[in-house]
């Protein structure tokens, strides 16, 4: 017969984690949205003539950081070693690159940014969140 395990509740430090990074995903869509209705309302002539394709990759690269931040979200409850290492990494980064845009201007967006991103770094660096995706 096969044995029965038990299912062990998800810690709070993950449950933390997986929440902020949804608000990430959905904050960071939302600006993206935003940003999409600012450039539509800009003539496509002077957006393609002045910066070419570097407009398309400078907002491929955020959408597809957002999009990476909410399938790992969504990974979550599948307790694979690799949600947790892949969303360490990416925290990590978005973490970095928003104190490096603080140095430069201070907003409440990148202030939130930062701040959401280095609770989750944290809240995934913890021994709890570890064990509990090391199964």
């Amino acid at each position: 017969m096969s044995e029965a395990y038990a299912v062990e509740a998800m810690p709070r430090s993950v449950s933390v984690a997986r929440i902020c990074m949804g608000v990430q995903a959905v904050m960071g869509m939302v600006g993206l949205f935003l940003l999409f209705v600012l450039l539509g309302s800009v003539p496509l002539s002077r957006v393609v003539s002045a910066a070419g394709g570097a407009v398309l990759v400078a907002l491929a690269v955020p959408l597809l950081t957002i999009l990476l931040i909410g399938f790992l979200a969504l990974r979550i409850p599948t307790r694979r070693s690799w949600v947790r290492a892949c969303g360490l990494v990416v925290e990590l980064l978005v973490t970095l690159l928003g104190l490096w845009q603080l140095l430069g201007s201070v907003s409440l967006g990148n202030v939130l940014g930062v701040l959401l991103a280095g609770v989750t770094f944290g809240q995934l660096c913890r021994s709890s969140s570890a064990s509990w995706f090391d199964r």
